[in-house]
């Protein structure tokens, strides 16, 4: 009988099935480390992506703070413009309207002093009509003013005088001004008391400013 050792082909087999198992464990460790690289590329792709669209958003968000900080700026100077514009238009209402027609009227009330007028217009004034001028030596505390109103520059005064001749020179001295036209004297009343004796009066007339 023939006796065939087959222990060698069997070493070998098992060797060989050894060799597959390591040739095995080492393409799935490779396909695990490949996966694990190429996950780790992706998320490395991803975040990128993500700064650099945070990048972006950033930058956006300055610029639009920015554009918002000019506009806010702009505004603030804006409105502070507009603040200045309506103060000094106030004041120049006051300058040329109801203040400075005050004024007019103070200095024409007031002793040594009279009406703002041209001398030419008032020298052919008086050739026209020689009583038409105001006497500058006379005194304005013999009038007062009691009310003084302004609609659409036409002026209403309310106010008494020591007499008619007081209440006459008054109309005078507003009509010689360039500031006052158109001077008329609406009512007199004359009032007695037992000590005291003047003249309440109305005019009305218009205003050049």
């Amino acid at each position: 009988m023939i006796h065939i050792n087959l222990l060698p082909i069997r070493k070998v087999k098992r060797a060989e099935a050894s060799q597959r198992q390591f040739v095995y464990m080492g393409m799935a460790i490779l396909a695990t480390v490949v996966g694990v690289v190429f996950l780790h590329l992706q998320a490395d792709g991803e975040l990128e992506t993500i700064k650099r669209r945070n990048t972006i958003i950033t930058a956006e968000v300055a610029r639009l703070k920015q554009e918002i900080g000019d506009y806010d700026k702009v505004r603030a100077q804006r409105e502070e413009l507009l603040r200045q514009r309506k103060t000094i238009q106030g004041l120049d209402a006051g300058r040329t309207g109801p203040v400075y027609l005050l004024r007019e009227m103070s200095e024409i009330l007031s002793p040594g002093k009279g009406p703002t007028f041209d001398r030419v217009t008032y020298e052919e004034t008086l050739r026209r009509d020689p009583n038409a001028g105001f006497n500058a030596s006379w005194d304005p505390r013999r009038v007062w003013m009691e009310a003084y109103s302004e609609d659409q520059k036409h002026v209403r005064i309310r106010g008494a005088a020591k007499s008619n001749e007081d209440v006459a020179e008054f109309l005078k001295r507003l009509n010689s001004s360039v500031f006052f036209s158109d001077v008329n004297l609406d009512s007199t009343n004359q009032v007695s008391g037992r000590t005291v004796k003047f003249v309440n009066f109305m005019l009305s007339a218009n205003v050049i400013y």
